[in-house]
């Protein structure tokens, strides 16, 4: 069986006064039905921009595709008109973005911004997209589900309003939901709730999630498999557990060597990473992205910039000087 989502060879670029960034360089990845897959990397990776490609939403006319390929469920992405884009958009691909309240219109009611979507994607009256939306508002567990229809997003506490994005982004049970940094604004205890609700999502609607994050405890909790970008490449792909456990590339080593364990004790040193990454532009790379923050870097590290490259086991990396050939 195909793939719900596939990206090919994705190279997305923004034009600018004095030059031209490519923000997304080369990208691909899959996904299979009712998969969670991880996005990862820093800010400026590339994450952000590859969602918003897929969701048709760059912003023009600085920003273009200039070749690569997205198809969803058979049928290509890249090119459909923006009134096609519009039908594919909060019906079969829906998008839960990093800030709830500047994604929810504060002038209008919970009620009129639900009741839209419905609407306009299942042609319902105004009634039945009532009822409809004070369901799912209840089923991603927001109390008094028909008398929230009538707030308005200023008056939901920060939790709320995200549940409130996740059941808009829910409301025709579409087969692909991307999720940008969506517990980035809360608080822990929030967090955690809001990472069970889309875990339920999957199991109870074979939802096939993109979970993007620069937090790999989040994804550890939630992915069943993880692509680290940097410098808008993919360095490495592989299930959750391997990747944890062992880390093909000195990026994602470092990534890991960043972020805090509950199995280190409190006050532990955090390793950062030195440096920034490159700065980017039209023109391929001469070396290796990561070679000048690289605690491992070689010579041969600066010749060129390497290949992703497949292994046996199916885990991808991007790196002449690979973890593994080094005994680590």
């Amino acid at each position: 069986m195909a793939a719900l989502l596939e990206i090919e060879d994705l190279c997305v670029e923004f034009r600018g006064r004095d030059r031209t960034v490519r923000a997304v360089d080369g990208v691909s990845f899959s996904i299979d039905r009712g998969e969670i897959v991880g996005l990862v990397g820093e800010s400026g990776s590339g994450k952000s921009v590859t969602s918003l490609a897929t969701m048709g939403l760059l912003e023009r006319p600085s920003g273009r595709i200039p070749r690569g390929s997205i198809r969803f469920e058979g049928r290509e992405i890249v090119g459909l008109s923006e009134r096609e884009l519009q039908r594919l958009r909060g019906d079969r691909i829906s998008m839960i973005f990093q800030d709830p309240l500047t994604s929810l219109n504060p002038y209008l009611t919970l009620e009129e911004q639900l009741g839209e979507v419905l609407v306009l994607h299942r042609k319902l009256d105004r009634r039945a997209a009532r009822a409809e939306s004070a369901r799912v508002l209840a089923q991603v567990g927001i109390p008094d589900a028909e008398e929230r229809l009538r707030a308005y997003p200023h008056q939901l506490s920060g939790g709320m309003r995200q549940r409130v994005c996740i059941a808009m982004a829910l409301l025709c049970d579409p087969a692909l939901l991307i999720a940008d940094e969506p517990t980035t604004m809360l608080d822990v205890t929030i967090q955690a709730q809001i990472l069970e609700l889309i875990r339920s999502i999957r199991t109870e609607r074979n939802t096939s999630i993109l979970f993007i994050t620069h937090d790999l405890g989040v994804i550890s909790e939630l992915c069943d498999r993880v692509i680290v970008l940097y410098a808008g490449r993919v360095v490495e792909e592989a299930p959750t557990r391997a990747l944890m456990e062992r880390p093909l590339h000195p990026y994602t080593e470092a990534l890991l060597e960043s972020t805090p364990r509950l199995d280190e004790p409190a006050g532990g040193s955090l390793r950062p990473i030195g440096g920034v990454p490159p700065r980017l532009g039209a023109e391929p790379l001469r070396e290796c992205a990561f070679a000048a923050r690289c605690r491992r870097v070689r010579a041969a590290c600066r010749e060129g910039e390497p290949a992703l490259v497949t292994l046996d086991d199916g885990r991808k990396r991007r790196c002449i000087a690979p973890l593994e050939e080094m005994g680590t």
